[in-house]
Formats: C-alpha cells, sequence, structure tokens
C-alpha cells in the first residue's frame, strides 16, 4: 500500500502568523507532526531519528506527540503490530526480541494507551511484571503512569506511594534547596495521577510555583533550566488546576525548538523525540489552564487576522490595535460602542475564534452578517460576551434585543476572566454558536427581511475602561446553492421525482464545464444533523466546503439529503441513486468514474450502498462511519481509503478500524487515516486534505 505523504497527516490551510513566544502555532504543529511522521518504519514502530531501526520508547513518544499537535500515523495498524511484537515475558522489551524490564513495560503500556489496544490480559501480566520489579522511585513512577494509560490496577500502589512520599517530609512538605520544586512536582503528579489524595497541597503548589525560573522553566537540581524537569512538575500543576507564570513558560519552550520542528531538553542541546513531547504536552497543558482550545483547527479554515496587523480589517486604531499576535480592543471611558469591522461581506460560513474580557470586566461581542449604520454602530447579529450576556445571540441596533440566551450547560464552561472559544455557524436562517465545544444557542430567523450576508465584526462596548482580546480568528466559507438551471459553473438546487414526490438535492457543477468532455462524478452523503427536506444543507458540511476552499474540482458533484437514514433499500438512500442516475443524464457523467463517500452517517451509508450496488461504484471514501464486517468480500476489489479522528466515540473510531483490519484480512490494500486527538468532525481533514480529492477524481472503475 502506497504511504501518504508526511504533510497529508496534518492538513495546513491559511496558517496565522504568530510571534514565537507561542511555542506553538498551527504552522509549527504541522511542521512537528509531518517530521515525526517521516520517523515510521516499514516494521511500523517509529525511530529516534531518520535511517535508525524502531524502538519501543521512540514509539510511544511519536505516538504521543502526534496526539498533542493533531497529526496522524502514516500507518497506525502497523503501530499496532509493532507494540505487540515488543511484549516479552510478561513485560515489555525496547525492541522486539529484547530482554524486558520496568521501564519499559510502563512505556509500553504508555504506547497501548495511545492506540486504545484493548487487552486484559496483557494488562494483568504487566501488573504482574511490576509486582516482581518495580522498586526504585522512577520505577514506582512509571509504573503509577503506565497503569493509568490502561486503566489498570495493582495492589502494590500503597507500597509504591511510601517509596514517593519519601521525597517528602513528613508533614507533606519538601526540603529546601534547589531540587524542591521537582521533588514536589513528582510527589503530586504520582499521588494524583494514582487517584489519592496530596498530604499537603499547598505546600505542593507553593514550592513548585516559587522554583518557577527567570526563564520560564524549572529545574531537577541547582543546572539550568530544562524541559524534562518542567514537564514533570507542570503535570502536577496541570492535575492541581494551578497556572504558573504560561507566558514565560511558553517563551522557555519556544526557546527550545529547533528548525526541523523537534525540541532539545534545553536551548542549547540537540532535538529529541522526547523532549518534543515535553514541549508539545506542556504546550497543550498550558492552553488549557488559559481557557484556550488546546489545537486550533486549521484544516478548512482560512484566517482573517494574520498575526501581525489590521490588513482586511477596518475601524478606530485609537481603540484597536494588534499586540503579540492577538487583536487588542482597549478602550478610556466610551459614550458609544466601537467597532473593527471586515472589509469582506460573508454569506454562509462557520468561525472560529478564541476571545477574552481582561478581568472579566465590560462588554463585547462578534457582529454576524452585519452592516454599517449612521453614528458609528453596527447593525446586525451578534454573539454576546459580556457579563449577563455571555454566549448568546443579541440583535444590535436593530430589534435591540436578546434573541436567545445562552443554554446553562454553555455557561457552565465559561471561563470569565480568561481565554473563551466560539465556534459560529451561519446556513441560510438557521444561526448556532458553541461556547467552549458546548451548544450556547440554535436559533432559526423567521423574518425573511432580515439580511442574509453583511459584514464580521468585533466589539468594545459603551461604558468604562476595558480590553477585550482576539485571536484565531478563523472562517471556513461553505457553499450557498443557488436554483440556477444548466450548466452554470456552481452549486445548484435540482430536484428529482421519487416514488414518494421531488427531492430536492444540490448539484456541483465545474468551472468552464465543457459537454464536449466526460466527467467524473462523486455521489456525497451527508451525516444525521444535516438531515431534512431543504436539498440545501447537505452541501454546507464536509465535502462542499471542502470544495470551496481549493477553489473547486473538476468534477459532477451530487448531494443529495436523507430525511431518516442512508442504509441501503431505504427510501433516502433509493433518492440519492436516483439523482445520482439524474446528474449522470443531464451533465453525460462517465458512469464508470463515480466514487462514492459519505461522513458519520453518510459514511455508514457509504458502506451499506456500496454493498448493495456491487460494481456500481469507482472507489469509496467513507469518513467517520463504520459499514459491518460481514460484508468486506463485497469491497476487497474497491478503492477504499478511510478516514476518522480517534478521539470520536469508541464505537465509531474502534469500528472504521475493524472494518479496516478485516478488509486487509481479506487482501484488500485500503488507506486508511486515525487523526490523533480529533473528535468526530474528522471530514474537514479528509476532504480538506488535497490528495483526497485528487485521488477520488483518479478513481475509474476496471
Amino acid at each position: 500500500m502506497r504511504r501518504w505523504s508526511v504533510l497529508s497527516a496534518f492538513v495546513v490551510v491559511g496558517l496565522v502568523a504568530t510571534p514565537a513566544t507561542r511555542a506553538q502555532s498551527p504552522a509549527e504543529f504541522a511542521q512537528t507532526a509531518a517530521y515525526v511522521a517521516t520517523l515510521q518504519n516499514p516494521d511500523g514502530g517509529f525511530a529516534p531519528a531518520p535511517g535508525r531501526p524502531s524502538g519501543l520508547a521512540p514509539t510511544s513518544a511519536a505516538l504521543r506527540i502526534m496526539r498533542y499537535v493533531g497529526g496522524s500515523v502514516p500507518d497506525v495498524l502497523k503501530c499496532v503490530e509493532y507494540v505487540r511484537s515488543c511484549r516479552a515475558g510478561g513485560g515489555f522489551a525496547p525492541a522486539p526480541g529484547g530482554q524486558p524490564d520496568s521501564l519499559t513495560t510502563s512505556i509500553g503500556l504508555l504506547a497501548v494507551g495511545e492506540l486504545k489496544i484493548a487487552d486484559k490480559e496483557l494488562v494483568d501480566a504487566a501488573v504482574a511484571f511490576f509486582h516482581d520489579h518495580a522498586r526504585e522511585d522512577e520505577q514506582v513512577r512509571m509504573a503509577v503512569a503506565g497503569l493509568e494509560a490502561v486503566d489498570g490496577k495493582s495492589d502494590d500502589l500503597p507500597r509504591w506511594l511510601d517509596v514517593i512520599r519519601k521525597q517528602a517530609n513528613p508533614d507533606g512538605s519538601y526540603p529546601e534547596g534547589p531540587g524542591r520544586a521537582f521533588a514536589a512536582g513528582t510527589v503530586a503528579a504520582t499521588v494524583l495521577r494514582a487517584g489519592e489524595t496530596l498530604a499537603n497541597r499547598e505546600a505542593a503548589v507553593e514550592a513548585i510555583k516559587t522554583g518557577q525560573r527567570a526563564d520560564g522553566g524549572w529545574s531537577k537540581g541547582d543546572g539550568p533550566s530544562d524541559l524534562a524537569a518542567s514537564y514533570r512538575v507542570m503535570r502536577a500543576l496541570f492535575l492541581l488546576k494551578e497556572r504558573p507564570d504560561l507566558e514565560r513558560l511558553r517563551a522557555f519552550i519556544a526557546s527550545c525548538r529547533k528548525a526541523d520542528g523537534l525540541y532539545a531538553v534545553t536551548p542549547d542541546g540537540q532535538g529529541s523525540l522526547g523532549a518534543t513531547y515535553y514541549a508539545s504536552i506542556m504546550t497543550y497543558w498550558s492552553r488549557l489552564l488559559d481557557g484556550q482550545p488546546p489545537i486550533v483547527e486549521t484544516a478548512g479554515f482560512e484566517p482573517l487576522f494574520n498575526g501581525r496587523d489590521l490588513d482586511g480589517w477596518e475601524g478606530d486604531e485609537s481603540i484597536w490595535s494588534v499586540r503579540d499576535g492577538v487583536i487588542v480592543g482597549k478602550s478610556g471611558k466610551l459614550d458609544h460602542n466601537v467597532f473593527l469591522a471586515t472589509k469582506e461581506s460573508y454569506r454562509d460560513f462557520v468561525l472560529s475564534v478564541t476571545f477574552r474580557v481582561v478581568d472579566g470586566k465590560g462588554n463585547s461581542g462578534v457582529q454576524l452578517r452585519s452592516a454599517h449604520v449612521p453614528g458609528g454602530e453596527m447593525s446586525g447579529y451578534q454573539a454576546d460576551v459580556g457579563e449577563g450576556y455571555w454566549g448568546s445571540l443579541y440583535d444590535e441596533s436593530r430589534r435591540n434585543k436578546t434573541l436567545v440566551d445562552a443554554l446553562p450547560a454553555a455557561l457552565e464552561r465559561l471561563h470569565k476572566s480568561d481565554w473563551n472559544h466560539y465556534v459560529i455557524r451561519c446556513f441560510g436562517n438557521h444561526i448556532t454558536i458553541m461556547l467552549n465545544g458546548a451548544v450556547s444557542v440554535d436559533y432559526r430567523e423567521t423574518d425573511d427581511a432580515i439580511a442574509r450576508d453583511g459584514l464580521i465584526a468585533l466589539q468594545v462596548h459603551a461604558g468604562d475602561p476595558m480590553e477585550v482580546q482576539f485571536k484565531d480568528v478563523l472562517i471556513q466559507r461553505v457553499p450557498s446553492p443557488d436554483r440556477e438551471a444548466g450548466d452554470a459553473a456552481g452549486f445548484h438546487v435540482r430536484e428529482v421525482e421519487t416514488p414518494q414526490g421531488p427531492r430536492a438535492y444540490t448539484v456541483y457543477v465545474p468551472e468552464e464545464f465543457d459537454r464536449s468532455r466526460r466527467y467524473p462524478a462523486i455521489l456525497f452523503l451527508h451525516g444525521a444533523g444535516e438531515r431534512g427536506d431543504d436539498g440545501i444543507t447537505p452541501s454546507q458540511v464536509g465535502m462542499g466546503p471542502a470544495i470551496v476552499q481549493r477553489g473547486g474540482a473538476a468534477a459532477v458533484v451530487v448531494f443529495p439529503q436523507a430525511r431518516k437514514t442512508w442504509q441501503a433499500g431505504s427510501e433516502d438512500a433509493d433518492a440519492a441513486l436516483k439523482a445520482l442516475d439524474d446528474v449522470i443524464k443531464e451533465y453525460d457523467v462517465d458512469p464508470d468514474r463515480v466514487t462514492l463517500t459519505g461522513l458519520s452517517m453518510g459514511g455508514m451509508g457509504t458502506w451499506s450502498v456500496a454493498a448493495a450496488n456491487p460494481g456500481k461504484f469507482a472507489a469509496l471514501v467513507p469518513v467517520c462511519g463504520p459499514g459491518r464486517v460481514e460484508d468486506v468480500a463485497k469491497y476487497k476489489d474497491v478503492p477504499i481509503r478511510a478516514f476518522v479522528g480517534d478521539a470520536d466515540s469508541p464505537r465509531l473510531h474502534l469500528g472504521m478500524r475493524a472494518m479496516i483490519q478485516a478488509l486487509r484480512a481479506a487482501g484488500a490494500e485500503p488507506g486508511y487515516t486515525e487523526y490523533r486527538s480529533v473528535g468526530h468532525n474528522s471530514w474537514d481533514r479528509a476532504y480538506n486534505d488535497p490528495e483526497t480529492i485528487d485521488w477520488m477524481l483518479s478513481r475509474k472503475r476496471p
């Protein structure tokens, strides 16, 4: 099977340029992920450096790095085989055929946890191995970490914790000296990871925080700061939900970065996978402690803010500025609202923005589909920000009222004085707001006179002095299908007659469509959230936005809409096939070059419809939706590429993995990608990888 290009593991679209003090920007995440992916060897394991043999330690480190920078393992199933091959004598050895030891067994369990290998016998054998071999401080600490990764339990835990607690004083405080912070971090992290209570929480926090050096890092003793020691104490602070000086920490992490995307333990050291893991996870922890999304998803999005200046925006620059890669709105006492608006208008889109109101004082908001009005105000929808309005949808200078209050479950995730994250979706008359990953607003506009397009803007509200900050401002443009007929390029709504009556669907016609040539076609099956009968919504999630982002596709793409299910033989599946036949006839599509793809419910439908229609499709591309393992014989001669996020539900993630394992066992060679740390929306990564659509367009039935 051909290995994917290293950059296909992490799609980078319109990355934001930001200062180095952030430690890892989206572009740097992508570079790190791409480099680490190149270290996977044909045996499935990872090497510590190019050209070196695989080892269990670099494999475990690579898996964890990918998790925290959002990459993907080029061949995850071969990696599973490699990790299993390192088992020896109840524990794990550094490489296949080697001798097991306690520390390596812990490393093996960390890899097992990362790969979600469910194997009770393996865990029980490791517990028995630790009983006989985990004696010294570091062996005990790592045994606790390894068992935590696989939800394992050991009767030796009380004995182990006695060993670790000896690094503290009897009252739970820590001996004075240069190693005080490191000892506090070791004890606190181990005890908390074991699920036990810390004897003196305040003493641990004080010892660690006062041990942070001027450069932002920590050391094990009286030597210079290093990432290994910093990682140890930061794990404790993260578990304790305590924040040190995070800006200084991120600056220290950034100082350890190397040109190839790896990190060194110290700024003047050599890059290594271990140090890169420390840097990646500490960046992850620091962002979570700040209230930020740990990974900023860029696949399918383009930046509205370049991280350097206000190019593309207009507003009062005595109020609005850029500082350290952040848009800052700072005011004295104002008698009117002040806005910073985009110069470009937007219709249907998904907007992602991270923001904070300094000290939680003041009022702000994000304007949507808005327009300038006399007096400097703006009229339009506003995703509100500020006390009493967090997470709500307001109608600014138009109806002048809150249209929908935020749902209580979303407000439970609010960080009033720290960073928060909005994902706002404006599709036709439907507006949804997600606050820190929870649905805050779900609103449908009933007034047809309300504008469906307009500017995006940021607000500083009238009133007392305040400061609001915005960063990672990204937009995903989605199609707005029209009802034009004929050969016009773009997205159009059509109808097809079915036994249940006419069914609306969208068709994409490529640029410079020419009836003298025959085009390939793609049949796209949407997910459960796009069910309905408008014929438009299916084009606005998944494949449709990816076509917009790439500037078009040399294929005719069909977007049918289900009312209930895509299972083969259902009215919805039959209507989808009728829509495909309608398009094949109307646009003279090559029937030998039709690819079937879908996401979630549509991914499951892809497997189901293909099984019921053998020989009809040139290729299958299911995304985050498994099929039935008993049907694999029906697909084994069909080219397949499948995608899923490994943070998706186990039913979907492991179901997809089981399908691919069964196909390989049957002699097929499907492509397969598991995106690390990606949840259910793996379709943005899958469809925005330029290789994916190109691969679909190149398929043809034998």
